[in-house]
């Protein structure tokens, strides 16, 4: 139900008069009685009554939404996700006969900045604003769900009317991924490749050991050489291949997440959880794979099917060749083996079923790498 607020003008008065103007103007215009000069003249005929001006008063409904259940997930929070709501729904419904401005802003405690937008509602018009203040640093370092607060506010321009309530929401962890209906937030896992993640640039220099003269060139071929792109696109891989197996990372299953949509979040590991704690599951490990192709400048795929996840790389940019792999192979797998797995998946599984998320693509759609304040978080 629309939470309604009748709100009458009785801020205005009259000049030379403690008496509010919409009072005056309930009872009737004031009449002005005339006297002629002198004492005991007659009273002059009252003139006649002017008809009262009507009176309008301001007659406003508000109503607050929560979709999600007021969860928020921050990751999800820029961009447009397939399946994804607003923070807050604010429905505003000005039944009275004249229009009003109003200003609405929107925070979560401690966790957003203040937004503010101002509207004009014309008379008998409903308007639903969604309320998407953006969250702060604080807010990528949080490594558990946890309550908080969501203030709304609306104020009416020219007067001290208004509206203002709270409402508890539950802040997500920044690593908790809702993938959405049929995967249609896949997309948005292009915020876990984090190629300037220091823990990356590690990862890739330690890679600079498995090629010939420790040349990283990405999709650029060396001066003369006329080695093809091809096998340097996969010289470069196995290197980034050999280079996580050296650090000895080994299946784990995926951490539980809470929440009313459990069944459809899991908690992903960024790239510098999985290359410090030597523990990742399919997704994990490729997306520390794809930080680290796309920090050579190469362009990485993260590929889904029922039940699993792996990763690929470009041939070469734009180029509809992916050299394929499937990293759950690690630590005791050979390159040869996850590239055989990864291809494996792909022949197999039929084409309806799989989902591939171009990281490329998602960048262009302003799909960027997680802020790097969660890169620096005690997790």
């Amino acid at each position: 139900m629309l939470r309604q607020r009748r709100f009458e003008a009785k801020s205005r008065r009259v000049a030379g008069s403690n008496a509010p103007l919409a009072l005056l103007l309930a009872v009737g215009t004031a009449v002005s009685m005339g006297f002629a000069a002198g004492a005991g003249a007659t009273p002059a005929s009252p003139a006649p009554a002017a008809a009262p001006e009507p009176f309008s008063p301001l007659q406003i409904q508000y109503r607050l939404d929560l979709p999600g259940r007021g969860e928020i997930f921050p990751a999800l929070t820029t961009g447009v996700a397939g399946d994804y709501w607003p923070i807050a729904l604010l429905t505003i419904a000005n039944t009275s006969a004249r229009p009003l401005v109003e200003t609405v802003s929107a925070e979560i405690r401690d966790w957003s900045r203040r937004s503010a937008q101002t509207i004009t509602i014309g008379p008998n018009e409903t308007r639903t604003l969604s309320l998407n203040p953006e969250l702060l640093s604080p807010a990528f370092e949080n490594g558990e769900i946890r309550p908080a607060t969501l203030d709304v506010r609306a104020t009416i321009l020219g007067t001290d009317l208004g509206y203002d309530e709270t409402r508890p929401v539950y802040l997500h962890s920044a690593s908790d991924f809702y993938w959405g209906a049929k995967f249609s937030n896949a997309k948005f896992i292009a915020r876990w490749v984090t190629p300037h993640d220091p823990a990356v640039l590690q990862l890739v220099s330690s890679a600079r050991s498995y090629v010939r003269r420790g040349r990283m060139a990405g999709y650029h071929l060396p001066g003369n050489s006329a080695q093809p792109l091809n096998a340097q696109v996969e010289n470069e891989s196995r290197a980034i291949f050999e280079a996580m197996k050296k650090l000895g990372i080994s299946y784990v299953d995926s951490i539980s997440t809470y929440g009313h949509f459990s069944s459809s979040t899991e908690r992903v590991r960024l790239p510098r959880e999985t290359l410090s704690m030597n523990g990742a599951n399919c997704i994990d490990m490729s997306v520390a794979f794809a930080s680290a192709a796309e920090n050579l400048g190469m362009e990485p795929v993260i590929v889904l099917v029922p039940g699993h996840a792996f990763t690929g790389v470009r041939y070469a940019r734009g180029s509809s060749r992916i050299l394929y792999l499937d990293l759950t192979v690690l630590p005791d797998g050979t390159f040869e083996r996850a590239v055989s797995r990864g291809q494996s998946w792909m022949k197999t599984t039929p084409p309806t079923e799989v989902t591939t998320i171009d990281i490329k693509a998602a960048r262009t759609a302003g799909i960027y790498p997680m802020p790097a304040a969660i890169l620096k978080s005690s997790l």
